[in-house]
C-alpha cells in the first residue's frame, strides 16, 4: 500500500446518480483506502455521445460525492472502444504513482469470476479463439460472438463453476455491460503487467440507469421524477444550476457537422466499409440519430457507430501510445497534499490550470477543439474556454 492509501475508480457520471455515489463511498469502505482518485471521461463519453452536461460540472459532482482528485481521460481513449477506454484509464491510475488498487461496479459483484474472464480475454486460449471464429462465421456481431466464446471458454476451463469452488458462474457474467467493463479493466492490468489490487462493488437494481435519467431529461426536463428522485441532493442542485445555464447537449446537435465531415473528400478516420455505410446513410437522413439507426447492423452496433461518428466530427483516430500526460480536472481542498504527491510521483507530466497546458501535445490540441465545439453547440453556450477554465475544487 502506498503512503497515501489511494484507490482508483473509472467513471463517466453522465450524470451522477445514487448508484455512482454509493460506488464511490463503498470504494473507500471496501478497499480500506483513505483517498479516491477518479479517472473521468471529458465532454464526450464512451457511448459516442456528448456528455449531457460538461466535464467541469461533472467534476464538481464527483468531488462532492467523495472523489479526492479527478483526472481527465483523453478523447482518443474515450472514443476508441472499451479496450482503449480501459487501457487508457488504468494506465493513468498507475501513472499517478499513488494509486495501488482499482474498484469498479459490476452486476455480478464477483471479482474472482471477472478476473477469470479477463485472464481468458488477455491470453486468448485456443478454445476461445475457435469458439469466437465459429460465432463470427455463423453471422454473429463481434460483441455477441466474443461473449459466446468467453462463455464457452469459461465453462471449459472451470467446469461451469468458479475456480476451486462449487459456485456456478454468475448469470450474465459475459453479457451485462458493467461485468464486461470490469473484465476490460482487469485485462488491461494483466497486459500492462500491473499488480494493482482489484475490487468490485455489486451494482444492484435500485433505480434508473444514467441512460434512463438522460432520456427523462431530454423528454421531460430537469424536474422529471426519474431525475429528481434518483440523484443525491447535492448532485441534483449542481446539475439543475448548470442545466438552467446551458441546457443539455444531445447527439443530434452534431448532425450537420457530421454530414459535412463524412462527405468530405479528405481521408476519414474510419475503415472504408464503415465510412461508406455512414456516408450513404447521411444522404438519406438528416438527424444523426436517424443516420446511426439506418446504418446499424449486427456487425456495426449503434454504440460503435456513434463512437465512429464522433471520431469523424472531431477528427480523432484510436491512440497508438499510452496517455502522455495527466490532466487534473479537480480536487478536494482537504486532500490538497494528495495532488502534490501526484505531481511529485507521476510517471508522466501533470497539468492543472489550462493556461499551463502545452499546446504541442497533439491530444491536447484535439481536446481544445472538442471543448470549443461542445461549448458552441450547447443550447445556451457557456463561457468555459478550455485554457481559461479554473480547476474545480471542493471542501
Amino acid at each position: 500500500m502506498t503512503q497515501y492509501s489511494c484507490a482508483g475508480v473509472i467513471v463517466e457520471l453522465n450524470p451522477l446518480h445514487n448508484g455512482h455515489y454509493t460506488h464511490i463511498q463503498e470504494t473507500k469502505r471496501l478497499t480500506g483506502r483513505d483517498f479516491v482518485v477518479a479517472v473521468m471521461s471529458g465532454n464526450f463519453v464512451q457511448r459516442g455521445e456528448p456528455a449531457i452536461i460538461d466535464k467541469w460540472v461533472r467534476t464538481q459532482m464527483a468531488l462532492y460525492a467523495g472523489a479526492d482528485v479527478v483526472i481527465e481521460l483523453p478523447l482518443p481513449y474515450v472514443l476508441g472502444g472499451a479496450d482503449y477506454f480501459a487501457r487508457g484509464a488504468v494506465q493513468l491510475l498507475a501513472d499517478t504513482g499513488v494509486v495501488d488498487c482499482l474498484c469498479f461496479g459490476s452486476e455480478s459483484g464477483d471479482v474472482n469470476a471477472i478476473k477469470t474472464g479477463a485472464k481468458i480475454l488477455a491470453t486468448e486460449p485456443p478454445i476461445y479463439k475457435e469458439a469466437l471464429r465459429k460465432s463470427l462465421d455463423a453471422g454473429s456481431g463481434f460483441a455477441a460472438a466474443r461473449g459466446a466464446a468467453l462463455e464457452t471458454a469459461l465453462r471449459e476451463n472451470t467446469g461451469g463453476t468458479l475456480v476451486n469452488t462449487a459456485i456456478p458462474l454468475p448469470p450474465g457474467l459475459t453479457s451485462l455491460p458493467n461485468n464486461g467493463l470490469g473484465m476490460e479493466y482487469c485485462k488491461a492490468l494483466a497486459l500492462l503487467g500491473n499488480p494493482m489490487e482489484v475490487y468490485t462493488t455489486h451494482r444492484t437494481a435500485g433505480g434508473p440507469s444514467a441512460t434512463a435519467i438522460r432520456k427523462a431529461i431530454h423528454t421531460h426536463g430537469i424536474n422529471a421524477h426519474e431525475v429528481r428522485n434518483n440523484m443525491p441532493d447535492f448532485a441534483y442542485e449542481i446539475f439543475q444550476k448548470a442545466f438552467h445555464t446551458t441546457g443539455a447537449l444531445s447527439l443530434d446537435a452534431f448532425s450537420d457537422i457530421f454530414r459535412y465531415a463524412i462527405n468530405k473528400i479528405d481521408v476519414q478516420p474510419l475503415d472504408e466499409g464503415l465510412h461508406n455505410r455512414l456516408r450513404n446513410a447521411s444522404i438519406q437522413h438528416k438527424k444523426l440519430t436517424d443516420i446511426l439507426l439506418a446504418a446499424k447492423t449486427k456487425r456495426y452496433t449503434y454504440t460503435r457507430l456513434a463512437r465512429a461518428a464522433m471520431r469523424v466530427v472531431l477528427g480523432i483516430t484510436p491512440p497508438e501510445t499510452d496517455p502522455p500526460y495527466i490532466r487534473i480536472l479537480g480536487f478536494r481542498k482537504l486532500g490538497a497534499h494528495l495532488l502534490g504527491a501526484i505531481q511529485q510521483r507521476a510517471r508522466v507530466p501533470v497539468f492543472t490550470h489550462g493556461a499551463n497546458l502545452p499546446m504541442p501535445i497533439a491530444i491536447l490540441a484535439k481536446e481544445w477543439e472538442a471543448g470549443a465545439l461542445y461549448r458552441l453547440l450547447q443550447p445556451t453556450p457557456a463561457a468555459k474556454c478550455e485554457r481559461r477554465q479554473p480547476i474545480a475544487t471542493h471542501g
